[in-house]
């Protein structure tokens, strides 16, 4: 009996001994935690690779499994996130980045893109809290601090927008981009003079943005500094070896502007050649040729103009002038009594009040007022300084 007692309880003591302990069966879980967030991160790895080569369908593939083996890594759903960005599918990418941010809330990145998707919805003000969030957790990161200023502008809040990027840390205060959104600023609001002095420093602070010396270009003739605006077509030339269309129209005013009428005239000819349709380009023709008292060729930028915009005052003011010229007073009362003080043209009521005068008095000559209009390249656009017209007819045509 003794010996059956014994065996049985050597029998129940081994039993025990081979079953796995609580602890036991703790250590076997985490380990297979371990094993699955080792597995996890090879997976989005892997993902952010086909992700990086724009294979989207195969990323958000693989970074799926590996938010089913570990789904507590809020660096997973970020990356989801981004994939989905990346496909348009707006209101998933919402949802992954939202989950990143509640499983990783120190994460700035999650809070960028959404800024990204919210402006994608038209959301400007819940995506300037969003970068807010993402400049506040990463005070370091550029990218997010521009973010936030540009959505400024964007909501049109200029003076917060200047006041973010005047007061930023001496890192960013050097940084070219700060200062090239400070341009944009300031030529958005007309402040051409300022806005040539920030695109000038973020040329000068190493800019790789391709348009800055445009932007420079445009500045400096918005704000009458035609010199100015002639050497930043030279350098903008060396870059580009040839012009655009726009920016040779701007030289020709420039070289008008500065005592170069004849190579300014001779320049925006050519314009009219390369681009025959563009009634600005005309516009501009016809503004050196009067500077210039070239009538003849006036006349037939107005005609030009009349033909291919109908709507624009210089037609008939061009034809007009011509016909004063030419001693044709009905033809040039029919062309000015087209004109009024509702058009583009700043300074038409002093130049018609010259017109009728010089006209009842048999006088073909009259002088152009200062003027400037709004028909070439922009709004903001300033014609350069008309000059007495005084001098010989050219007989030269377009």
């Amino acid at each position: 009996m003794n010996r059956l007692i014994a065996i049985v309880c050597l029998l129940v003591f081994l039993s025990g001994c081979g079953g796995p302990t609580k602890s036991g069966l703790e250590a076997r879980a985490n380990a297979h935690r371990r094993m699955d967030s080792v597995n996890a991160d090879l997976a989005a790895q892997q993902a952010k690779q086909q992700f990086e080569v724009g294979q989207f369908d195969k990323a958000i593939e693989t970074i799926n499994a590996a938010i089913a083996r570990y789904s507590e890594n809020g660096n997973y759903h970020l990356l989801r996130g981004r994939i989905l960005l990346e496909q348009h599918r707006l209101d998933a990418a919402f949802h992954a980045l939202t989950k990143a941010i509640t499983l990783t809330p120190q994460l700035p990145e999650p809070h960028y893109f959404l800024g990204t998707l919210h402006q994608r919805w038209g959301e400007d003000e819940k995506a300037l809290a969003e970068y807010k969030q993402a400049m506040v957790k990463d005070t370091s990161h550029p990218q997010y601090f521009l973010a936030t200023a540009e959505t400024h502008v964007a909501l049109e809040q200029y003076d917060t927008a200047i006041e973010l990027l005047t007061s930023s840390s001496q890192e960013f205060q050097h940084h070219p981009s700060v200062s090239l959104l400070l341009g944009q600023i300031h030529l958005t609001l007309g402040q051409s003079e300022e806005a040539a002095k920030w695109f000038e420093d973020s040329r000068m602070l190493g800019s790789e943005n391709p348009d800055v010396l445009t932007s420079i270009v445009t500045a400096h003739f918005n704000a009458g500094n035609y010199a100015e605006c002639l050497h930043a077509l030279a350098l903008l030339k060396d870059k580009q070896e040839l012009l655009s269309a726009t920016m040779n129209r701007i030289k020709g005013k420039c070289l008008s502007a500065t005592g170069r009428p004849i190579e300014g005239r001779d320049l925006c000819l050519l314009v009219t050649r390369q681009t025959p349709d563009d009634s600005g380009s005309w516009i501009d023709l016809g503004y050196i040729s009067w500077d210039m008292g070239d009538y003849k060729r006036l006349g037939v930028c107005g005609s030009k103009i009349s033909q291919l915009s109908p709507e624009l005052p210089e037609g008939p003011l061009f034809v007009g002038i011509a016909a004063v010229h030419d001693g044709d007073r009905i033809k040039a009362n029919k062309m000015l009594s087209l004109l009024g003080s509702d058009n583009s043209i700043h300074g038409i009521d002093t130049l018609l009040k010259m017109v009728g005068k010089n006209t009842k008095n048999g006088q073909e000559s009259v002088n152009t007022p200062n003027m400037h209009t709004n028909s070439a390249e922009g709004e903001t656009e300033q014609q350069a300084p008309k000059l007495a017209i005084v001098g010989s007819d050219s007989n030269e045509t377009p």
